[in-house]
């Protein structure tokens, strides 16, 4: 259930709070590309992601084209239960988004991944049988 959401970004509207809309999401492979619609402190924004690491059932990792924004998930099933291991960060790309890194990124990052494992923990919950 949980590899369901965080494995499809067409999914992430329906638990990344920041992710508006996903398109382009015909085959996802590694390589492969997608628009994401986000809210960021600056506002909203569209860019391309990439799928950099992909192990079906278990790890994905993408990053964005532009700002060097990436999050990466590793999956590990085991009693019944879904443990996560969950790295957002930004590799910067531009002296703006080094700024936002180094001044703000840190605890934007941490509430991102708080705020990432609770969403998923709910929608997985609600959504799973009996």
């Amino acid at each position: 259930m949980v590899w369901e959401l965080v494995g499809n970004p067409a999914r992430y509207p329906e638990w990344a709070s920041e992710v508006i809309e996903v398109t382009g999401v015909a085959t996802l492979e590694e390589g492969a590309t997608f628009e994401q619609r986000t809210r960021t402190p600056a506002g909203k924004s569209t860019t391309t992601f990439v799928v950099d690491d992909l192990e079906e059932m278990r790890e994905i990792k993408l990053r964005c084209l532009s700002s060097g924004y990436y999050s990466h998930w590793l999956l590990t099933e085991a009693r019944g239960e879904t443990f996560a291991e969950v790295e957002i960060g930004m590799d910067p790309k531009h002296l703006g988004y080094r700024a936002y890194d180094t001044l703000l990124g840190r605890r934007w990052y941490r509430r991102l991944v708080d705020d990432s494992l609770s969403s998923v923990a709910e929608v997985a919950k609600r959504e799973a049988p009996g």
